[in-house]
């Protein structure tokens, strides 16, 4: 295949898979411009805050602690290259959306324009997780296979509809940079203005520092939930509103949020671990504990599970079609994913604390039962919440399947009634690609698999749209025609017969 035909092809499948009408991408750069916007207060409030030290620079984010060259220097701060590189993103973003509105462009290149701008206000923050993932690529490697497992259980967790791959992709990415490196942008930042306005004016002695520092921690927590609640939802909708896909309901925006959850969880990990490892001296954790409560244990809890909870509920929300009842089960979302988050962080602790006075720290009955236990008792409520939400949501999608096919069936001859029981069916369907695999091979089974996604496709499109007359629905149907009538698939093995009677024996 030629560089050129390549190209096109890669062309061609993202006309297929994104949206890039006027509207989405309107959509897109509101969130760009509500994110940018949220960065420039933060900028604002610290540039204001009251300066409690002698010497202290005009941003907190230049200030330079004792060993801050270090590691955790690294780890904790935000390198003065990376954001002299996000203030010019900001500044070319501005200057580009100027530039539109002075020329008027034509609708091609007003569509290059309006992509350019996201990318330059966004992508910059994405060099923050990179920064932490580049310098210690033991530990993210470390976090790759638990991580692509629960990718994996999360793209054949979905009947019926599954979202494209490059849509579950791109949530992944939307956790690992934009989230990582928005809340960690931000959260630099208000830890410095935070720090300012509890500080000016209280007492100078060492208890008072001690109660006063754990104050502006109490609030840092609050505030890394709260923004990181408002970018996982951001993410789902700007991915709805992007990717073309074939039903929103609550399994779709579950496999959306837990995808952007694992994202960031994967550079959160790498965090941790490393820190702990750093600070396990002082007091008694280790990177490897961390691994075991981040990457092990407790991989699917955390920010996998809230992101589930609050997509589910984005999911459930764009379904309402009053826009009350919208706001609501989006609030209401939003509110359990915070929730949860500072629960985790404060809740655990305390109960950990109490069980340390009758445990011995670092033990190993502490560092595989007691602290992963008090670690996620906090998430298991919202863990819940979304194995029932996905669970009702699979057996919502299933009838609807069977309703869908069976009225497909008598519509036209993209789905014939021998096809029926397989593709509703997902373990007949899964030892059906089995059987042609062993009789075929590689090539029989991909091309039965491509004629059933396609079916599938148009049965999902079915149950969206019962009238079985439409642009979108023909052409579908056209697909499923055309693999059919391309490379032959192999026949769809018939229904299993009775066994034949014995001799002797009369038949049934």
């Amino acid at each position: 295949m030629t560089a050129p035909a390549a190209a096109e092809g890669v062309r061609s499948a993202l006309r297929d898979t994104v949206r890039d009408d006027a509207a989405a991408r309107a959509r897109a750069l509101l969130v760009a411009r509500l994110a940018i916007a949220l960065y420039l207060v933060e900028l604002l409030l610290n540039l204001l805050r009251p300066h409690v030290l002698p010497d202290e620079p005009t941003l907190s984010i230049f200030q330079k602690a004792a060993g801050s060259e270090g590691s955790i220097g690294r780890l904790l701060a935000t390198p003065q290259a990376v954001f002299w590189t996000l203030l010019a993103g900001i500044a070319a973003g501005a200057a580009l959306q100027a530039f539109v509105l002075v020329t008027r462009p034509d609708e091609r290149r007003a569509r290059a324009l309006t992509w350019a701008v996201i990318g330059v206000l966004l992508l910059p923050f994405g060099l923050i997780p990179l920064v932490v993932v580049g310098s210690y690529p033991g530990q993210a490697l470390a976090c790759v296979p638990g991580t692509a497992f629960v990718l994996w259980l999360l793209h054949h967790a979905q009947r019926l509809a599954r979202i494209p791959l490059a849509m579950l992709l791109v949530a992944f990415g939307w956790g690992a940079l934009i989230v990582f490196g928005l809340g960690r942008a931000y959260s630099n930042l208000a830890f410095g203005t935070i720090n300012g306005f509890v500080l000016k004016g209280h007492k100078s002695d060492l208890a008072g520092q001690i109660h006063t520092q754990y104050r502006v921690i109490d609030g840092m927590l609050v505030h890394l939930a709260l923004v990181n609640a408002l970018l996982v939802a951001a993410g789902v909708v700007l991915l709805l509103a992007l990717f073309r896909h074939r039903v929103t309901d609550a399994v779709t925006g579950l496999v959306l949020g837990a995808a952007i959850g694992l994202g960031y969880n994967l550079v959160e990990s790498v965090l941790f671990i490393r820190l702990y490892g750093l600070f396990s001296a002082f007091n008694g954790a280790t990177g490897g504990f961390e691994y075991w409560i981040r990457q092990s244990i407790g991989l699917l809890g955390g920010q996998v599970a809230f992101g589930a909870v609050l997509g589910a509920g984005i999911g459930l929300a764009a379904q309402a079609r009053d826009r009350g009842r919208r706001l609501r089960i989006g609030l209401a979302a939003l509110v359990a994913a915070f929730s949860g988050a500072v629960a985790t962080e404060t809740l655990a602790a305390w109960l950990s604390h109490l069980a340390h006075d009758h445990v011995s720290v670092g033990g190993p009955l502490d560092t595989l039962i007691i602290s992963p236990f008090f670690w996620l008792l906090p998430q298991a409520p919202f863990f819940l919440v979304a194995v029932l939400l996905l669970v009702h949501g699979t057996r919502v999608r299933a009838a609807a399947a069977r309703a869908a096919v069976s009225a497909e069936t008598t519509t036209s001859p993209a789905i014939t009634p021998q096809e029926a029981p397989f593709l509703v069916d997902p373990a007949l369907r899964f030892w059906t690609l089995v059987g042609t695999w062993r009789l075929h091979g590689w090539s029989g089974m991909r091309t039965l698999r491509r004629l059933q996604t396609a079916q599938l496709d148009l049965a999902a499109w079915r149950w969206r749209h019962p009238d079985p007359t439409g642009e979108e629905g023909n052409a579908l149907r056209a697909k499923v025609m055309r693999l059919k009538a391309g490379p032959v698939p192999p026949p769809m093995p018939p229904a299993p017969a009775p066994p034949a009677p014995r001799p002797g024996e009369a038949a049934s």
